[in-house]
């Protein structure tokens, strides 16, 4: 599987964010990312290759529309996408394998129960 590229800018991504993952980048505004940042930023890598790159956008902004209508909250509709509750739950493994974050996000696809 892919190893990301890290690369720190100042700028970018905007500051309510800490790292945004273009494959095959992880583009941070950090000084250095977390051992558990690096794992979500990297699961990402995996997902984004697991689906060809171009579908896995398509879905995350499909996700993230569907979710704005549903929550009309642009936080809450990013935090409910399907590949970033799987990250965040899967950053706290320290033995992850890509398989398993390639998939993962399948387990996801249910709204979670408020």
């Amino acid at each position: 599987m892919p190893i990301p590229i890290v690369i720190h800018c100042r700028r970018f991504p905007p500051r309510k964010f800490h790292a945004i993952t273009i494959f095959p980048f992880v583009i941070h505004n950090k000084g250095r990312l977390t051992e558990s940042e690096m794992r979500h930023e990297t699961i990402h890598i995996w997902q984004q290759a697991s689906l060809l790159i171009i579908p896995f956008y398509l879905l995350y902004l499909l996700f993230w529309i569907a979710n704005l209508i549903r929550y009309r909250d642009s936080m809450k509709a990013y935090r409910e996408i399907p590949f970033e509750r799987s990250a965040y739950s899967l950053e706290v493994q320290s033995d992850l394998t890509p398989r398993q974050a390639c998939t993962d996000w399948l387990k996801h696809l249910s709204p979670k129960e408020s």
